[in-house]
């Protein structure tokens, strides 16, 4: 049966990763799947490609909605599937119109997050929400968030959330603590996420600068792309001698199993999420994780059984936070263990997949084999 997946864009991200594996993992007895990228030709397109997916890269701008929505039915009347699953929100608005121009007869969008920066996007997914047969929520937060925010019908909406394969994460060889300036004695926290208002840097970097103050052999190891902070961020940084000796910013990484093998911990102080894959990775890499009480994140981490959950916008809860986790170091690593054990039972890659195959399944009437 064929299906074709849409996504705003194939850059390495969350979204783009989460498309990656379920198309790589459909049983293809069953499926037949081809994706289109409304962006250009990035890196995961040809990752698709080598496993023999069909990738069309329609290389429109976010600005011209129009032209996304024409290129994108062209695609779909020529691909011709059974069934259009979008991921992220400039995809779910023009796969809707786009399969409508190119009657395709069943859509379903994904919400990736909860929306709390740009009202125009909940009005405009709300408007064309019916033109669909619903969303997949990547979590229990953003089904509320949908239902409460979005104004979306609680029929409309299906959870699946996230899943990882953990294998790669025991394959992963911890990297050098030298190469990152640091000695084996050293204590590492360690941040992955894009310098964006989303990820609740200020506080991060409060809290930074109370620990150090008091554990000398902390540090505290930032990777991920640049963002709307990014230049508030450097400058922050530069402006403080204790976080130009503690903090080591490491830019866009694509060794993050390594990097988390070398690490103590995950710290991520979002103000929202959806269910946020690097906690997942975290936790497949055995890594205690402190989080904030957002959405998806609050639903991954057990508060003192895998890791710490904080109020957002809270510096002084984070610090406290993460003084316990280098004051105790056993806890810290038991939350690890039985951070790992909770993604084995609960978010395997596998679920996941098989949840969307399930679904789609019910959609057109058919028998899983």
């Amino acid at each position: 049966m064929p299906v074709c997946l849409v996504i705003t864009d194939l850059n390495v991200g969350g979204a783009e990763k989460a498309l990656v594996h379920l198309a790589l993992g459909l049983n293809r007895k069953l499926w037949k799947v081809s994706v289109i990228n409304l962006g250009g030709e990035e890196p995961l397109a040809q990752v698709l490609r080598q496993e023999g997916v069909e990738v069309r890269c329609l290389a429109v701008s976010k600005r011209k909605p129009v032209e996304a929505i024409r290129k994108l039915a062209k695609a779909l009347k020529d691909l011709q599937p059974a069934l259009v699953q979008t991921f992220m929100f400039h995809a779910n608005v023009a796969g809707r119109l786009g399969a409508r121009l190119a009657s395709v007869p069943w859509v379903l969008g994904g919400l990736r997050v909860a929306e709390h920066q740009k009202a125009w996007h909940l009005t405009v997914d709300r408007l064309t929400a019916k033109m669909s047969l619903g969303s997949v929520c990547v979590s229990e937060g953003v089904r509320r968030f949908s239902q409460t925010y979005g104004g979306l019908s609680e029929k409309r909406l299906t959870v699946i959330p996230n899943g990882v394969d953990v294998r790669p994460f025991d394959q992963a060889k911890p990297i050098d603590r030298k190469a990152l300036g640091l000695s084996e004695s050293d204590r590492i926290s360690l941040f992955a996420g894009r310098l964006d208002a989303q990820k609740g840097l200020p506080y991060l970097l409060d809290a930074a600068e109370l620990v150090a103050q008091k554990h000398k052999n902390w540090h505290l190891v930032m990777m991920g792309h640049d963002g709307s902070e990014s230049e508030w961020f450097h400058e922050r940084r530069q402006s403080s001698p204790v976080l130009q000796k503690h903090l080591h910013w490491l830019g866009f990484r694509t060794d993050v199993r390594e990097i988390l093998k070398s690490s103590d911990l995950l710290i991520l102080p979002s103000l929202w999420e959806g269910m946020p894959n690097v906690v997942l990775e975290a936790m497949a890499a055995g890594k205690a994780v402190i989080g904030t009480d957002v959405e998806g994140t609050n639903e991954l981490i057990l508060p003192q059984q895998t890791g710490w959950i904080v109020p957002p916008e809270n510096a002084q809860a984070l610090a406290d936070a993460l003084m316990e986790s280098i004051q105790k170091p056993d806890l810290t690593r038991k939350f690890g263990i039985a951070g790992r054990l909770r993604v084995e039972q609960n978010y395997t890659l596998e679920r996941t997949i098989e949840a969307y195959s399930r679904l789609w399944s019910d959609v057109l009437h058919l028998q899983q084999p």
